[in-house]
């Protein structure tokens, strides 16, 4: 008997040992994680300004000055200000998108040599649409609206061959610096994988069958969370890569004939004057009798009901004739 609850004293220890040292392990994980996303972010989160050697930013597309500006807008890496040889550099991780309109005489021709140039930067299509129309004049023209995704490094000069296949009207691109959310995904990514190699240690030394199921539901917990983290992590990677650009082609049709003024004055004026007044009051007397229409079906078939009823039972009642006076007597 005293073997049996020494057994059971010992196996309680173990147990509670073995869940202390689950949420040790835990607490420590989580404050490596703090720790190095904190060392993370310190050199994204003050990056340094390249140094000026006398060029001018004109704000053109071949500078990459569009959008907000966080970044060279090629991945290129940029000089830490006030170090020397030796400083430390940055790999800015960016995600553009852009869109442009532009004007041809062939649509079909021009979306053919749009995907074209795509494919030869490196990049692919997205999405490809094209419909035809007809404009207010009658006149029938065409327009396709394509969705690619250009390698960062050839964003801007692809872009600058699709705005001159046509007449540009329009342009617009948008730069989004991600680089301190990818340092701190990669920061939280690696205190993920400690975290999912200590839970792994611990589940291989587990007694019983209770920490067995524990800690698997933990392991499990934590795997998820390092997915999550990854396909983050992936996500923005794959949109700093790849830039999206929308390009819109429409084609170039006649321009609309302005319409001759109208006279303001003449018989005519005033005539189409005067039938439109007559129009528009029939209008608000139709609106008026409309309105008024569910009031006088509302209150008054009661009404009439009423009349008819009072005129009926009038004419049922009886009359009661009138005597006539007796003769007088004759003196």
């Amino acid at each position: 008997m005293a073997t049996v609850r020494r057994h059971r004293a010992l196996t309680a220890f173990g147990a509670t040992g073995l869940a202390l040292t689950l949420a040790l392990t835990g607490c420590g994980a989580g404050g490596s994680e703090e720790a190095a996303s904190t060392a993370g972010e310190a050199p994204a989160a003050a990056p340094a300004k390249p140094q000026n050697n006398g060029a001018t930013d004109d704000g053109s597309a071949d500078d990459g000055g569009a959008g907000t500006g966080t970044g060279s807008g090629s991945g290129e890496q940029t000089p830490a200000s006030g170090g020397g040889g030796g400083a430390p550099v940055i790999n800015r991780d960016v995600i553009y998108t852009g869109s442009v309109t532009v004007r041809v005489t062939d649509v079909t021709a021009r979306a053919e040599e749009t995907i074209r140039l795509v494919e030869a930067a490196g990049g692919f299509v997205g999405a490809d649409a094209r419909t035809s129309d007809v404009n207010p004049t009658g006149t029938p023209y065409e327009k396709a609206t394509i969705t690619l995704r250009i390698p960062r490094d050839a964003f801007y000069d692809t872009l600058g061959k699709i705005a001159a296949l046509g007449e540009q009207e329009n342009r617009k691109v948008d730069a989004q610096d991600v680089t301190e959310a990818v340092v701190d995904l990669d920061s939280r990514i690696a205190s993920q994988r400690a975290q999912v190699e200590s839970a792994r240690k611990l589940l291989a030394q587990a007694k019983t069958l209770n920490d067995l199921v524990s800690l698997e539901n933990e392991l499990a917990r934590r795997q998820a969370d390092l997915a999550s983290l990854e396909a983050k992590r992936d996500r923005l990677k794959d949109l700093s890569a790849l830039s999206t650009l929308t390009v819109e082609l429409v084609q170039d049709t006649a321009p609309v004939a302005e319409e001759e003024p109208e006279e303001r004055s003449g018989f005519l004026f005033g005539l189409r004057n005067g039938w439109n007044s007559f129009l528009s009051f029939g209008a608000g007397v139709l609106t008026l009798v409309g309105l008024l229409l569910p009031w006088l079906a509302g209150l008054g078939l009661p009404v009439l009901a009423l009349v008819l009823l009072w005129r009926r039972s009038r004419r049922r009642r009886p009359v009661i004739p009138v005597s006539a006076p007796p003769p007088a007597s004759a003196p």
